[in-house]
């Protein structure tokens, strides 16, 4: 059991939220109902069953607590879901490379947490997953050994001619070390299409978005986006898409979603709670350090390869 307590899950102390803590004393980690029941299906599909409470509440308390420690919500913020709708048609139900059972768009994906999420469907780190074929998303956090490695990863992955068709469609930052990322996409002789989107016009799930049912669930980029879409052979005969159809479709819906809303000063110039700058003192510091982690273990496989 998760610390050697019961898990207890409480819906009394905030209406749209639950509680989830050990024997019921703080701190207490909170979902909204909505990720609950979210959680509860990805849990049914990969495996679990209703009569399971205890062993539901268990893994959803040690996925909680993971993304907890991290202090870094930007590092969690994902492509909208009426993206993903939008490019179905294209490239059909992909598998996204980095996500977490609480932002997934669909219910098998790569996460940071395997062991932890595998009872709601994950496939493991994306660095260990070795894809015959597929068509995949990925949007990493934006940490620069993180998406160098990436870009190793998937170069080899599509230079590799004895497997299949393959696709992966890139969301990078195209501002600091993400412009070199950006870069080396374009360069790539994989590549089929790429494009920017400026800042502020677009937005992205904010990472943050399973704490609060009142919480927004969009946020205005800060960033200026990078998009790529890279394939072998075989996967551009399978999903062959242009820039002009990206355009149409993933950057329409991801504009789509801030239209109308708070502009970017504005969103930033608001509270914690409502998705706004206002950090806890030492989060910066939590989510370096559990991401200092991640990028030596990025570059021992980059040596190992």
């Amino acid at each position: 059991g998760a610390g050697g307590s019961a898990v207890r899950a409480d819906t009394a102390r905030r209406i749209g939220s639950v509680d989830l803590s050990l024997g019921g004393e703080r701190p207490y980690l909170c979902i909204s109902t909505a990720h609950y029941e979210k959680m509860w299906r990805l849990f049914l599909r990969h495996g679990g069953s209703r009569d399971d409470e205890v062993g539901f509440h268990e893994a959803l308390f040690c996925c909680l607590a993971r993304y907890e420690a991290l202090k870094g919500a930007g590092f969690q913020c994902a492509v909208p879901g009426n993206a993903f709708d939008a490019i179905r048609p294209l490239l059909g139900d992909v598998i996204e490379c980095f996500a977490s059972p609480l932002n997934c768009r669909y219910h098998r994906f790569c996460s940071a947490f395997g062991q932890v999420e595998a009872a709601f469907g994950s496939l493991g780190s994306f660095f260990d997953f070795d894809p015959y074929e597929g068509t995949f998303e990925a949007n990493p956090p934006f940490v620069p050994e993180i998406m160098e490695a990436m870009v190793h990863r998937i170069q080899k992955l599509l230079d590799d001619s004895s497997r299949g068709a393959l696709s992966f469609l890139l969301v990078v930052p195209d501002w600091g070390a993400g412009v070199t990322v950006s870069r080396d996409l374009e360069r790539s002789k994989h590549a089929r299409a790429a494009l920017h989107v400026p800042a502020s016009s677009h937005g992205f799930c904010d990472g943050a978005q399973h704490l609060d049912a009142d919480r927004d669930r969009h946020r205005p980029s800060s960033w200026d986006t990078a998009v790529a879409l890279l394939q072998n052979e075989a996967g551009a005969r399978r999903w062959p898409a242009t820039e002009a159809d990206l355009r149409r479709t993933l950057v329409k819906a991801m504009c789509e979603v801030v239209a109308g809303g708070p502009t970017l000063s504005e969103w930033e110039g608001r509270g914690r709670w409502k998705g706004g700058a206002h950090k806890r003192k030492g989060g910066g510091q939590v989510a370096a350090a559990s991401f200092a982690k991640q990028t030596d273990d990025a570059r021992k496989r980059r040596r190992r390869a």
